[in-house]
This record gives C-alpha cells, sequence and structure tokens, in this order.
C-alpha cells in the first residue's frame, strides 16, 4: 500500500459529485459581468464567488463557457483561484473545470504554487505540484512536479498494518 494514497485520493474530491437538491441553486458574484450570447461564454471580473451546495470558488476572474442550449460546458478562473467544500481545499493560480469530463486542473503561476489540502483532525494532508489533474467521481490524479506532506499521526498503525508488526 502506498502511504500517500489516501492524500492523493483526498485531492481528487475537492469537487464532489454527491447529490445536490433540485431546488439547489448557485450564486455568482462579481465585480462586473460580460455576457457574450454568440460566442457563448460569460466573464465575471473583480472579486469572483462562486457560493454553491458543494463547493466554494474564489478567483479574480472566471470565464463560463456555455454551449449552444446555453449548458455549462467549462470554466476557466484566473488569478488567486480558490477553491473550497467542507473538509477539502485547492489553490493555484489558474484552475480550469471540463464538465463533460469532470477533469479540474490547477496550475501555479505568478509566485502561487497549486496546492490541495485535506484537513483532517490529525493534520493536514497536502499535494503540492506545479500542475495538479483530477477527474470529479473518481479517484484519479496526476501532479506534475509533486511535493506531498502528510501528518506522522497514524503511521506507526500503517506500517503495522502493511508489516503485520
Amino acid at each position: 500500500m502506498n502511504l500517500m494514497l489516501p492524500i492523493l485520493l483526498a485531492a481528487a474530491n475537492v469537487v464532489t459529485t454527491n447529490a445536490v437538491p433540485t431546488n439547489a441553486t448557485t450564486r455568482i458574484t462579481a465585480g462586473s459581468t460580460y455576457y457574450d450570447r454568440k460566442e457563448g461564454f460569460v466573464l465575471f471580473k473583480g472579486n469572483v464567488a462562486v457560493i454553491d451546495p458543494q463547493y466554494q470558488l474564489h478567483a479574480d476572474r472566471a470565464f463560463v463557457y456555455t454551449g449552444a442550449t446555453n449548458d455549462l460546458r467549462k470554466i476557466v478562473a484566473l488569478g488567486h483561484v480558490a477553491i473550497t467544500n467542507e473538509t477539502k481545499r485547492a489553490y493555484g493560480a489558474r484552475a480550469s473545470y471540463y464538465r463533460e469530463s469532470g477533469m479540474v486542473v490547477l496550475h501555479s503561476g505568478d509566485g502561487i504554487v497549486a496546492e490541495v489540502r485535506d484537513v483532517t483532525p490529525d493534520g493536514d494532508r497536502v499535494v503540492r505540484g506545479k500542475k495538479i489533474k483530477f477527474w470529479t467521481g473518481t479517484r484519479q490524479v496526476e501532479v506534475v512536479e509533486a511535493e506531498i506532506t502528510s501528518p506522522t499521526t497514524g503511521l506507526s498503525d500503517q506500517m503495522k498494518g502493511m508489516f503485520g508488526r
């Protein structure tokens, strides 16, 4: 068993795919908004905040791309991006979400290191990298130039379980 596996699995669940009540709403606020129906995108600019029943997203700017039927296709958030839910935190200079595949990509840049933090009572588990890619609804994670930290609490029990001592 890989000791870093729980950290990587936590990273994959920043944006959850749990069932959301049908009457749930998402609220987006920003300093200004520009909508281009012909090109199929909305630009939110200035202190962007997305408050959703499953997560919160904060960024300097966010582009929301829609299809011809006005369905969400992709979100690109730029500048001081933070994505949070009850126990996970993700940070980066840029984040992209692709609805069809469920893929989220966090990028480092502008002095900001891409990071996913799993907040636990034993201490935070943290994955940092140049680029962190994960898929919602799965436990697949890819990290470029990874740095992984984990609390040592419970490590001896994990080792005993692995080696039978």
